[in-house]
């Protein structure tokens, strides 16, 4: 965010309701609303966030390209940039809304910035980017790209990445940036031993088949107990939402059943496959024998929710 605004010299940023972007203030507007706020007004999630930020972020409904355009549209010469990640949570772009999306920041020469900490490396090897066929000016990688050791990136255009550079742009232009794990060798001899093996033949559809068959066994158990709840995202990084209405925005998880998704969980560690709170992460090392545990887990929750005894 702070790259664009040097690369734009403007100051207002339009982020996706319920979009992630990290523990600083402006990511914070919106990120897990209690109650629905006027779009494009945004609602702080913690305490000691500044007031004036309220007034530099802008919120958008996540795939309502009409709404997202029309405030792209109004404010354009007032936006720095525009932030979001292209698979929110769990929550899958409608067909062209990220086109879409595209098409207008170019329109308006504002800059498009994709979250990638979560889907880089990990839908495809380049990301959700090539996955969707849609490519932002700015992005940001972490996890995966670090192989479990603390390692993220910025990457995208070179006119927007020179502010990094105060050869390239001079004092009033140059943006310092500077941490305590910057250039870690470890961590980069990690990253860089993670992407060879990302590199082989085969490994991404590997993963996918493997999370495609964990994604098919669920919805068999849930349908054949009746139980409403949607297995939503792809092969390499999935959930499961308890709901019947279609999974759009933010509002269709957050009123979602989620204790019913917590007692889920817990049964499976019951059961011996542990589970974050949300989604489930495939990689390489998962072998048959291992979805077939999950699975075989899975049914005996599924089970245990079914007759109420998980209540």
């Amino acid at each position: 965010m702070r790259a664009v605004r040097a690369y734009r010299k403007r100051e207002r940023i339009l982020k996706f309701e319920g979009g992630f972007h990290g523990m600083n203030d402006y990511a914070l507007m919106s990120m897990s609303p209690k109650r629905r706020a006027n779009s494009p007004e945004p609602a702080p999630d913690s305490a000691g966030i500044p007031q004036v930020v309220r007034g530099e972020v802008l919120i958008a409904p996540f795939n309502d390209l009409a709404a997202a355009t029309a405030l792209i549209e109004k404010h354009h010469d007032e936006l720095a940039g525009v932030i979001l990640e292209p698979f929110q949570r769990v929550i899958s772009p409608k067909p062209g809304f990220l086109q879409g999306l595209r098409d207008v920041t170019a329109k308006y020469k504002v800059p498009l910035v994709f979250d990638e900490i979560v889907t880089g490396f990990r839908f495809a090897y380049g990301g959700a980017q090539e996955l969707y066929g849609v490519t932002p000016d700015l992005c940001t990688l972490g996890k995966v790209i670090g192989g479990g050791f603390p390692l993220a990136a910025v990457v995208g255009k070179a006119a927007i990445l020179d502010h990094f550079d105060k050869a390239a742009v001079g004092d009033e232009g140059f943006m310092p940036q500077i941490g305590t794990l910057s250039g870690n060798p470890i961590a980069a001899a990690a990253g860089l031993a993670t992407l060879k093996i990302l590199q082989r033949p085969g490994a991404y559809e590997k993963i996918r088949a493997t999370g495609e068959k964990l994604m098919a066994g669920f919805r068999d158990l849930f349908r054949s107990a009746g139980i409403p709840a949607q297995i939503t995202g792809v092969g390499s990084l999935f959930d499961i939402v308890f709901t019947d209405k279609p999974i759009v925005d933010y509002w269709s998880t957050a009123e979602a059943d989620n204790a019913m998704l917590g007692r889920f969980n817990q049964l499976l560690l019951e059961n011996g496959v542990l589970k974050g709170n949300t989604k489930f992460y495939v990689s390489l090392a998962h072998t048959d024998e291992d979805v077939k545990k999950t699975l075989d887990a899975a049914g005996v929750a599924v089970a245990a929710l079914k007759t109420g005894k998980a209540a």
